[in-house]
């Protein structure tokens, strides 16, 4: 019977101990830090606009989300909506984090990605201003 080469059998131990070393090196979810001033005009109606607006329009559901009419149209929502300074009070921030039991979770074509929704969440945290 023949040996196995050294090399090899080196090679597959290191592989082994590779791949189950890796499932225990679990980082833990850095935390998104977001600028101060968050800027309505220049930082959150880019992401209305990329993420929202096509839905979110005269022709297809309200509110109207695309640039020039947003701001307005967030403001108009019912109470509770946008609560200017408290973000985790506001029901746009749990549409955007598809919160459990939120029955219209936004947007629909999938998930918005965290840091566009910490900001959302920082400009609603400084006051929802048309800045």
């Amino acid at each position: 019977m023949k040996k196995p080469h050294k090399p090899i059998l080196f090679a597959a131990i290191s592989a082994g101990l590779l791949l189950g070393a890796c499932d225990n090196d679990k980082f833990p979810e850095e935390e998104i830090v977001v600028k101060d001033n968050v800027s309505f005009a220049l930082d959150i109606q880019p992401i209305l606009t990329l993420e929202c607006a096509t839905c979110h329009n005269p022709s297809e559901a309200e509110p109207d989300l695309r640039e020039g009419f947003a701001y307005g149209s967030l403001m108009n929502l019912e109470e509770g909506a946008i609560v200017p300074g408290n973000a985790e009070g506001s029901e746009l921030v749990e549409m955007l984090e598809w919160a459990e039991g939120v029955d219209n979770p936004m947007p629909t074509a999938g998930r918005m990605s965290p840091l566009k929704i910490a900001l959302i969440k920082k400009w609603i945290d400084e006051g929802a201003l048309d800045n």
